[in-house]
């Protein structure tokens, strides 16, 4: 009796164990998808959720690898991870829908936000292939690129768990596209206005400083532009923009007129008058305007205004605050030496790099800043000037100058304060 008694018990209990891990089984969370564990990969919390999601054998392989700082390639791949969920706060992904993914506030400021889409999700067994396009949003409206990328993402179950096998990366331009080729003019055009009106600054800019060094307005472009010799005497170069200085750049003519020593207009003029672009003029005010008609007569007669007035390049400048230092005994008068800028290199100790500014890159503007740079016995950048440098990268150059370090320079023993000309270059890689 006692027997029977024990197996029912144990009967009881193992129906009893069956129904409860049935119950669980039937609770559990649905299996992870595909989209689900990419999600997971790069914007993940847990400590391994990237390796989590990466092939056995490309786990075992980059942990055996080691990079000369001795972080391993699998460390590179998670540090890749951590920056693209650096931006948690501006990053809403989604598991489900046509939108995988949106990013706001993308760094350069020049997009409001990107949207990330979903073009195809292709599930077959344990096999899924998701691919994604970015699009990038500007006031409201999507950008159009001159190429749309596609990134494919093929993951394999392994061990129950969705594993990133390969990434591909696939680049396409509809060609025969009308509307994106519509698209790209506008976008051109645009662009092309936006140099025309820098260029336009350029120009008021050099007449500016040619007045100040010649006591008058210059009347041609060439006489801006070109540096060379006039009369055994060497002449400067205002505006280093040589295809601005030919009269021709990205689809517009410039030109200077009804001009004398005390006065000039400065138009840009789109070369196709039917191209829908806008003309700008200014005169020696420095005041812009522009034309929709895209006819530089129009914009003097009754041009819309731009702005009031672009800065005199000379405006540009940067003085140290002034600082208290004890002194002791007789109290020697000030001296300040001209030295030349090879002079003046050989003493430089710290040369902090120039940021170059992001619209001058947009537009492609290079070329060199001159600046006069005072800096006293302990080597430090007193103050600077601007001598001449297009507007758009002068501001660039004091930035990065004015961190300079240099030795002293010294005179019968004595650390003095020192005039010099410094040069900072701006060049562009080749796209």
């Amino acid at each position: 009796m006692r027997l029977s008694r024990a197996a029912a018990l144990a009967l009881v209990t193992l129906a009893s164990s069956s129904l409860a891990t049935q119950t669980a089984a039937s609770q559990a969370a649905p299996p992870q998808t595909a989209r689900q564990a990419l999600i997971e990969m790069f914007f993940g919390q847990a400590p391994d959720h990237l390796e989590k999601h990466l092939p056995d054998i490309t786990r075992r392989t980059y942990q055996r690898l080691g990079g000369a700082n001795g972080q391993s390639g699998l460390g590179m791949f998670s540090v890749l991870a951590a920056q693209s969920k650096a931006g948690k706060n501006n990053l809403e992904a989604f598991d489900t829908g046509s939108t995988f993914a949106t990013v706001k506030e993308l760094p350069g400021g020049s997009y409001e936000r990107m949207d990330i889409t979903v073009e195809r999700d292709d599930f077959s067994g344990d096999k899924d292939e998701i691919e994604l396009v970015p699009h990038m949003i500007r006031n409201s409206k999507e950008e159009t690129l001159p190429f749309i990328l596609h990134f494919i993402f093929s993951m394999k179950m392994e061990s129950n768990i969705w594993r990133l096998n390969e990434v591909s990366v696939a680049v396409r331009v509809p060609l025969a596209d009308p509307a994106f080729l519509k698209s790209m003019e506008e976008r051109q055009l645009r662009q092309n206005e936006q140099m025309a009106l820098w260029s336009l600054r350029a120009i008021i800019t050099a007449e500016k400083s040619y007045q100040s060094a010649q006591g008058g307005f210059a009347c041609t472009l060439s006489a801006l532009g070109s540096p060379g010799k006039t009369s055994g005497a060497s002449r400067r170069n205002y505006l280093y923009d040589s295809q601005v200085a030919g009269g021709k750049k990205d689809g517009y003519t410039f030109a200077i007129s009804e001009c004398d020593a005390s006065h000039y207009h400065a138009v840009a003029e789109p070369e196709l008058p039917d191209s829908g672009q806008r003309a700008y003029c200014a005169d020696d005010s420095g005041t812009v305007r522009s034309s929709a008609d895209g006819k530089a007569a129009t914009c003097l007669v009754s041009g819309e205004l731009v702005e009031e007035k672009v800065p005199a390049a000379t405006s540009l400048r940067f003085t140290a605050p002034a600082q208290s230092k004890a002194t002791s005994g007789t109290t020697q008068p000030a001296q300040r030496v001209r030295i030349s800028r090879g002079v003046s290199s050989g003493l430089l100790v710290t040369r902090v790099p120039p940021i170059y500014p992001p619209l001058a890159r947009q537009a492609r503007i290079q070329g060199d800043v001159i600046l006069r740079a005072f800096i006293d016995p302990t080597g430090d950048v007193a103050s600077l000037e601007l001598i001449s440098g297009h507007p758009m990268l002068a501001q660039a150059a004091l930035d990065a100058v004015k961190q300079w370090k240099y030795k002293p320079y010294l005179l019968n023993g004595n650390a003095v304060d020192v005039e010099t000309q410094v040069e900072v270059n701006f060049t562009l890689s080749e796209p």
